[in-house]
């Protein structure tokens, strides 16, 4: 029994390591902003004091048809434990996600825009909708 005891004196020191709150540095909010639009567009940026940035646009394509959307451009940026700023581009849609940047592995990106080109798979019907 006394064995197994220093493992839950390290268990309960764990635990209670846990639940001690932690001290995070507040990062001021230097802007904000997003607008809606009744068509279901948008627009959103913010940015912070510690270079953190994003922006998204959106806009509603194929309007009023089957194919109707949302396409979305956007961009974020922060600064990373090197203190170098990352910079990311991409692209969301009907067609897929396709990122740009320059951690974004070149061959990740070549793949996903080639992939918003190709032919679509018709939707398959279940069988029983096929039969009848």
């Amino acid at each position: 029994m006394y064995k197994f005891l220093p493992l839950l004196v390290l268990a309960v020191v764990v635990a209670c390591g846990h639940a001690l709150p932690v001290e995070r540095e507040v990062i001021e909010i230097l802007s904000a902003e997003t607008n809606k639009f009744a068509d279901g567009s948008y627009n959103s940026q913010y940015s912070t004091a510690d270079g953190t940035s994003r922006q998204e646009e959106a806009s509603v394509v194929d309007k009023d048809t089957e194919d109707e959307a949302l396409e979305v451009k956007g961009s974020y940026k922060y600064i990373n434990e090197d203190g170098q700023e990352v910079e990311v581009h991409y692209t969301a849609g009907k067609n897929g996600f396709v990122p740009y940047g320059s951690i974004i592995n070149p061959e990740i990106t070549a793949v996903a825009e080639a992939a918003k080109d190709l032919p679509k798979e018709p939707e398959l019907k279940p069988k029983a909708l096929q039969e009848a």
